[in-house]
């Protein structure tokens, strides 16, 4: 006869052996002292470039197995692998970790698996490496929470939301507070956001220029593939040229946007030479994503400078109320002053009135839907608190010299 406990043990890996049929993943089951209860590799062999050690594997995802993760995690190690982690048990029952990958977020191309036995300096042999990255299932970000969250349900009995899947691999990316005032909680990777995708660098250089730190701070785009490759013997150096064209650019967004050219350069060769000293990922990723905020709030800091706080005050205001109905009176209650006593300031500061301002404002952010949304003309009035189309049609040709529709036939960026 079976005890609980070895009843307990055979249902654990019955199913563990259906997660990896079904996900076509391994799985290995680790106890708090570090030892693997058993593994489940299917049909496939664990990374060459991990030379068959657990330590070794163990340490690129991380892992602890003393220190128990309260959340399931997902990790993704130096090599581009996804893995998922989840606790099994409880703090008065702590059974251990399953650890279920790899996954990749994307298909490797030659090149860049070149650069990563390149950079890693471990001599695996290189056919067994393309192999194995080969036989890697590709599973999109969104597609492996939902692994996570349905695994976890399996043996926590828990159904947790997607937002509570930490994502280990993104803390490398966060910006601290004390780094540039106002943190990001950036969700994507640098290379990910720029270069190989025209419609998100437009959109990027476009927040550096009208220095929208905020707009900055919640620009995610989580489609995971592969980035232009600048060099063919080192994903490391790849990536760090990928960094020097991408604060380039930005440099060049700043000027534009009204940081002198001196100051400018002055941030750009800063990180650049920063960036010639990193050597991983996650480092070249963080300090790409720290040029751009810096540059950012230099364009920032230039456009509030123009004004008093009070008609900073309001233009910010404006901005942060631009998808709805305003008056005159609100932003002057606002800001704590008669309305009077704001149109005189308003317009001796900005040189326009309150409601062209305000006009100007949703205009700005009407152009930006449509180039970059596939938002329709009908719906963008109405989202934006127009009376009527007749009447959005009609400011926006006035600040733009075109209907919706012409602008829309020469700047929509969005496939169909």
């Amino acid at each position: 006869m079976i005890n609980k406990g070895g009843k307990r043990k055979l249902d654990l890996k019955r199913q563990c052996k259906l997660i990896t049929e079904l996900f076509d993943m391994s799985i290995f089951f680790v106890n708090s002292t570090g030892e693997v209860k058993f593994e489940l590799l299917g049909n496939r062999m664990l990374n060459p470039l991990y030379k068959n050690d657990k330590q070794f594997f163990f340490s690129a995802l991380g892992f602890d197995p003393s220190v128990c993760k309260e959340e399931p995690t997902v990790v993704r190690t130096k090599f581009f692998e996804n893995y998922i982690l989840i606790r099994i048990g409880n703090d008065q029952n702590d059974e251990g970790t399953i650890i279920l990958g790899p996954s990749l977020p994307f298909s490797l191309i030659e090149h860049k698996i070149n650069g990563l036995i390149n950079d890693t300096h471990l001599f695996a042999n290189r056919e067994q490496v393309y192999h194995y990255y080969q036989s890697v299932p590709v599973i999109t970000n969104e597609r492996l929470i939902n692994i996570t969250i349905l695994v976890n349900q399996m043996f926590n009995h828990e159904l947790i939301e997607a937002e509570d899947v930490v994502q280990d691999y993104l803390r490398g990316m966060y910006i601290e507070e004390k780094q540039i005032q106002g943190a990001t909680n950036s969700s994507t990777g640098y290379d990910e956001m720029l270069h190989h995708d025209p419609l998100n660098e437009k959109k990027l250089l476009t927040f550096v220029k009208e220095g929208k730190l905020d707009m900055l701070k919640h620009f995610t785009q989580l489609g995971y593939e592969n980035t232009g490759v600048l060099s063919k013997s080192s994903h490391i150096r790849s990536k760090k040229n990928l960094g020097i064209i991408g604060i380039a650019l930005a440099t060049r967004a700043a000027i534009d946007g009204g940081v002198y050219s001196e100051i400018a350069f002055s941030v750009s060769d800063v990180y650049i030479q920063r960036l010639e000293d990193l050597r991983t990922d996650k480092e070249i990723d963080q300090c790409c994503l720290e040029a751009f905020f810096s540059l950012t709030e230099k364009v920032s800091q230039v456009k509030e400078s123009q004004h008093s706080k009070i008609v900073t005050l309001c233009k910010n205001y404006i901005y942060n109320h631009r998808y709805s109905k305003m008056t005159h009176e609100k932003i002057a209650e606002h800001a704590g002053i008669s309305p009077n006593y704001l149109s005189v300031l308003f317009k001796k500061e900005v040189g326009v009135p309150v409601n062209e301002y305000i006009q100007q404002i949703k205009i700005k952010e009407a152009k930006h839907m449509i180039q970059f949304t596939s938002t329709p003309l009908s719906e963008i009035g109405s989202l934006l608190s127009f009376t009527d189309q007749s009447y959005f049609t009609k400011i926006f040709k006035k600040h733009t010299g075109r209907t919706p529709k012409q602008y829309q036939q020469t700047h929509h960026m969005v496939e169909e």
